[in-house]
This record gives C-alpha cells, sequence and structure tokens, in this order.
C-alpha cells in the first residue's frame, strides 16, 4: 500500500511468537541467514535471535527474541534471559544462576514470563575424555531430553536426521556434512534426544539437533515434546559453554 513504512523500518521489536518457531539462531552471520541487509544492521551490537517457521509458512529469517547476556566470546555459565525487545523489559523465559552439584553438574531452572517455573536443564560433567559436557532437559510433566555429542549417539540418530532434515537446505547442508562454510555453524554438534523409548524407532525419538547458538532446528515430533521455550534456553546455554569468537 502506498505510504506504508517497511516492516524494516518500524519498531525493533520481535515479529515471530516463540510458540511457532522451528529453525533458530542467536549467532546469526548476515545474509546467509536470510536476514535483509537492513535488519542486520539495525542489530548490530544487540543479542538477537532469529528464528523460522515450519518450512514454507516464512521465507526470511524473523526476529523472535532478544538475549540480555553475550551469547558469543568468553566462556560463561550464568543466568539470562529472552526479551521481545532489546530494551530488556518483556520477558519470554529466563534461566537462573545455576546450582552446582557434587559431580561438578550445574542446574539450571528455566522460568516463563510470569516467574513460573518450565523445566530444569542441567550441564553434565563428560563421562568420557573424547567428549566434553553433554546437556538435560527435565519438564514439570516428567518428560527428559538428553543433548548429546552427535558422534556419541546411535547410529540410528544419524540415519534419522538425514530422513529428517531437508539436506537442500544451505545451513542443513553445512550441518550434515559436519562442517561449515565461511561464516558457517560452528562448534559440535548436539543431537536432542528422548530416551524414554528404547525402541528401534530413532525418528519418534529425535526432536532437535543444534551447532552451539549457530543454529538449531527442531524436528517434526520435536513440538509434541519439546517446549520452544525450553528449546532457545538449551542451544543458548550450550553456545555460552563454549568459547565462541565474535565474526
Amino acid at each position: 500500500m502506498f505510504g506504508k513504512k517497511k516492516q524494516d523500518e518500524g519498531p525493533l521489536t520481535a515479529t515471530l511468537d516463540w510458540r511457532d518457531i522451528r529453525r533458530f539462531t542467536a549467532a546469526p552471520f548476515g545474509a546467509s541467514y536470510g536476514i535483509s541487509p537492513d535488519m542486520y544492521h539495525r542489530c548490530a551490537g544487540l543479542n538477537s535471535v532469529w528464528a523460522k517457521t515450519p518450512k514454507g509458512h516464512t521465507l526470511k529469517w524473523a526476529l523472535v527474541a532478544f538475549v540480555d547476556q553475550e551469547v558469543e566470546g568468553e566462556k560463561a555459565d550464568g543466568a539470562f534471559g529472552l526479551f521481545t525487545d532489546p530494551e530488556h523489559l518483556r520477558p519470554i523465559c529466563r534461566l537462573l544462576e545455576p546450582d552446582a552439584g557434587k559431580d561438578g553438574s550445574l542446574v539450571y531452572t528455566a522460568t516463563d514470563d510470569q516467574g513460573r517455573t518450565i523445566g530444569t536443564l542441567t550441564k553434565v560433567p563428560p563421562s568420557h575424555r573424547l567428549f566434553k559436557h553433554t546437556w538435560r532437559i527435565d519438564t514439570p510433566a516428567g518428560q527428559v531430553i538428553h543433548g548429546r555429542n552427535s558422534r556419541a549417539t546411535k547410529q540410528a540418530h544419524h540415519l534419522a536426521a538425514r530422513e529428517i532434515l531437508n539436506p537442500l537446505n544451505q545451513l542443513f547442508g553445512a550441518l550434515e556434512e559436519g562442517t561449515g562454510t565461511d561464516g558457517g555453524p560452528r562448534g559440535r554438534r548436539l543431537f536432542w534426544i528422548d530416551p524414554a523409548d528404547n525402541s528401534k524407532r530413532a525418528h519418534k525419538t529425535f526432536v532437535m539437533q543444534s551447532c552451539s547458538a549457530d543454529f538449531a532446528s527442531v524436528t517434526d515430533q520435536g513440538p509434541a515434546t519439546l517446549d520452544r521455550r525450553l528449546a532457545l534456553l538449551a542451544v543458548i546455554a550450550e553456545g555460552r559453554s563454549l568459547h565462541l569468537a565474535s565474526r
């Protein structure tokens, strides 16, 4: 319509509801993520989170949240929150300061916008020298999701990932090969799985994959099991636990 402002010129605020997201990044790298140059520059210096809905619903990546702490840089294990505005006035969810366990684990309580508990996230110390820490998400309903190094999971989950994820997508392609192009995903690849089902139906228990805070995708089975707020908090916590040099 004539005289209507472009979306990129409106107030800087989240335009995509966290309930609708299926793919997201908390450490985007310019146009390779389908973010318009204007919006990318407007968010420079902010810890913005970008996301997409299921395939075909959203062509470009849209703003879904702002993080009130640094995502990239030195390793960090402290609390952080997600907000719909860059001033951090309208909360979505938060990870509180962790409690340290005797085994070296860190247990975070996750809360919603009203401060109510929506689950816990545990950073589990490594049990094998070849791998780093893993993660565990626990929900009030008793569901458990494990975030494990993809190399430590069953081959069935690798095969399921190849069937579920779209290999034609540029970002998925980088993850699928275990490498990233210049400016592509950094860090290790995690598979987030529901260990409750011990059957061989790996595609039923594989709910998300991620690569540091650079990129994550919730599978078709994920929404029924994994609260997207917990998914966001877990992936960002993983990214903050690594040393991600700013690009």
